[in-house]
């Protein structure tokens, strides 16, 4: 429609609703979108050559969370007031904030086409969801951490079982014809959100504990086919700023937004993940009677599932590898970094 946006719904109705709290009582939300950015670790493990594909892999998901999360969520919050009627938790139907900012610019045909996008993408999140259920699950079996049937491979490498338990669970989505559809996409929404929080901080505890356990045995980083950028104090970062997160939505599940006295409907509604995953922590100790918090340093397994032990030729492989690299124009090696 040709008119200057510019800042002005940072102005009016302003930016950063409900102060500090409202920014708090977002990030489950957030959580929830940004996952399943971890299963690039875990689809390196059926790949043919981890060793090329996973540091490319990881900088593109990476790339990619900063190109459609970070730069879009700018330019939608420039683009769509937060008090739009239309949005998730309005007592209308609520509708993506792209389609809303499609529409506010005028545009016609463009929203019905941004709407099939949405559609195809969840297809592509609900194939990916199941890969990683099934995967995970199937693991667990193999470990003794679950029931044993759950690790069943079949001749072309598909673990039935986890694939059965996925589709399972996916019937949930008869829910959404339920009545009272809100408040159950809000429960399953936390049980989600809070998993991808624990998962992380979980991911960053291994991550530590592993070089803590590399450098104990007397060995480097150099037999490693891939290191984080961050090195362990991105690990420590992000575990300390997920616990911070999981303080904060405490506070939040107790004091929502407008309620003064705390409320178990809403703790549960906003915290229920948590006591989810407390629940099957402490009946995994129960049935399996692993009373162990943690393995002593001496004695995690650094070897166990590597495709190639013998850490002479690997090397070899990695500094040809590095000469290969080493000799291309800057140009292909930027590309072969990035991309």
């Amino acid at each position: 429609n040709h008119k200057f946006v510019g800042g002005q719904y940072w102005k009016n109705p302003g930016a950063f609703s409900n102060g500090f709290k409202g920014v708090a009582s977002t990030f489950v939300t957030a959580s929830y979108s940004l996952a399943g950015s971890e299963m690039v670790g875990l689809a390196s493990a059926e790949v043919s050559n981890p060793r090329k594909v996973l540091p490319k892999a990881v900088s593109q998901v990476f790339w990619r969370i900063f190109l459609f999360h970070f730069l879009s969520l700018t330019f939608i919050g420039l683009l769509v007031p937060h008090n739009d009627p239309r949005l998730l938790g309005s007592s209308n139907a609520s509708a993506s904030p792209f389609v809303i900012a499609i529409k506010n610019g005028g545009i016609k045909a463009l929203p019905s086409i941004f709407n099939a996008v949405i559609l195809i993408s969840v297809i592509s999140v609900g194939n990916s969801a199941v890969y990683g259920c099934s995967r995970t699950v199937q693991s667990l079996g193999v470990q003794g951490l679950g029931p044993k049937f759950l690790g069943y491979v079949d001749r072309k490498g598909r673990p039935l079982a986890g694939l059965a338990l996925s589709f399972i669970f996916g019937l949930l989505c008869f829910l959404s014809a339920y009545k009272d559809q809100g408040n159950v996409f809000n429960w399953l929404l936390s049980v989600s959100a809070l998993a991808t929080v624990f998962l992380w901080i979980n991911i960053g505890i291994c991550h530590l504990r592993f070089r803590m356990a590399l450098r104990l045995a007397g060995r480097s980083t150099d037999e490693l086919v891939f290191t984080a950028a961050s090195g362990i104090f991105g690990s420590i970062y992000s575990i300390v700023l997920l616990v911070l997160v999981l303080g904060l939505q405490f506070w939040v599940a107790l004091f929502p937004i407008g309620v003064k006295k705390p409320s178990a409907s809403h703790f549960f509604q906003n915290y229920l993940g948590a006591v989810v995953i407390l629940v099957f922590y402490l009946g995994h100790k129960l049935v399996y009677r692993n009373w162990r918090l943690y393995v002593p340093l001496k004695d995690i397994d650094l070897d166990s599932g590597r495709r190639e032990t013998d850490m002479e030729i690997i090397q070899q492989e990695m500094e040809e590898e590095r000469e290969k690299l080493l000799a291309m124009p800057k140009y292909k090696r930027w590309w072969n970094y990035w991309c």
